[in-house]
């Protein structure tokens, strides 16, 4: 799936950078020119690995992504960090050091936009 993700995603006009996750969802680092409008691409990508997913691989139970999503905007300046948080996302959920906010997601969302602040980045949970 991964490998799916990356390749749709730079085939859809993004840079990707990383995917990572476990069984029930995965987080995905990319960066997007202002010229593609987020809500398509990450319409598009969804659609197409989920049709992938059911199509291609035959996966022998239904299979759809949830209605909403969330992104994380943030600069260059966290781009390393952001990066390594989403490759490694089997050994923040193993350990309990999931960050609060980059995990945060609604069923009932369409869509949550999330800031990053580059002087004040989010905190994994647990370390206030």
């Amino acid at each position: 799936m991964y490998k799916y993700i990356l390749g749709k995603g730079i085939e859809l006009g993004g840079i990707m950078h990383a995917v990572g996750g476990v069984e029930e969802h995965l987080h995905t680092t990319f960066s997007l020119a202002p010229k593609y409008a987020l809500a398509d691409f990450i319409g598009k990508l969804k659609g197409a690995s989920s049709h992938w997913v059911t199509h291609v691989l035959k996966h022998p139970n239904p299979f759809d992504w949830q209605r909403g999503y969330g992104v994380v905007s943030f600069g260059d300046r966290n781009m390393a960090q952001v990066i390594h948080y989403v490759r490694n996302q089997k050994e923040h959920h193993h350990r309990q050091t999931t960050n609060i906010i980059l995990e945060k997601w609604s069923e009932d969302d369409d869509g949550v936009v999330l800031v990053w602040d580059d002087s004040n980045p989010p905190r994994p949970e647990g370390r206030g």
